[in-house]
């Protein structure tokens, strides 16, 4: 049985994901002027940050679907500890490999990294297995 932390962890950050992927689909330039990041009217730059925005926001929804029902937690769990982790350890490579960006996207990476951890431990205790024992061969 999920527990109430679980439920709220996933309504949380899905609505973060998912208030974040809308920014990206319908307000690019308003949403990365915060981090001084000016797409110049490039139509194929816009359409390269408007796609990840959609899927952001299709995952930000599935994320809050496992807080609301219990079938789709543990799938929730994983989905959010992907996408949160993928995005703050690639933030971190580039810090590495580019420098340092806008302050304001290294408070993104920190949060993303806090929050995909959060996940990952939500999700390493939930109950669901990976593989099911009648899924094996020979059981």
């Amino acid at each position: 049985m999920r527990n109430r932390v679980t439920q709220v962890v996933l309504l949380v950050v899905g609505a973060v994901g998912g208030v974040i992927g809308a920014a990206l689909l319908f307000t690019p330039q308003a949403f990365h002027g915060w981090s001084g990041i000016d797409h110049g009217g490039q139509v194929s730059l816009l359409s390269e940050v408007r796609a990840p925005g959609g899927a952001l926001l299709a995952c930000g929804l599935l994320i809050m679907a496992g807080g609301v029902w219990s079938r789709l937690t543990f799938t929730s769990l994983a989905v959010s500890t992907t996408l949160y982790l993928s995005y703050g350890v690639s933030r971190l490579l580039s810090l590495a490999v580019d420098g340092t960006p806008a302050p304001e996207l290294v408070a993104a990476m920190v949060a993303e990294l806090v929050i995909g951890g959060l996940c990952a431990v939500l999700w390493s205790k939930s109950s669901q297995p990976l593989v099911r024992a009648e899924s094996l061969p020979g059981t």
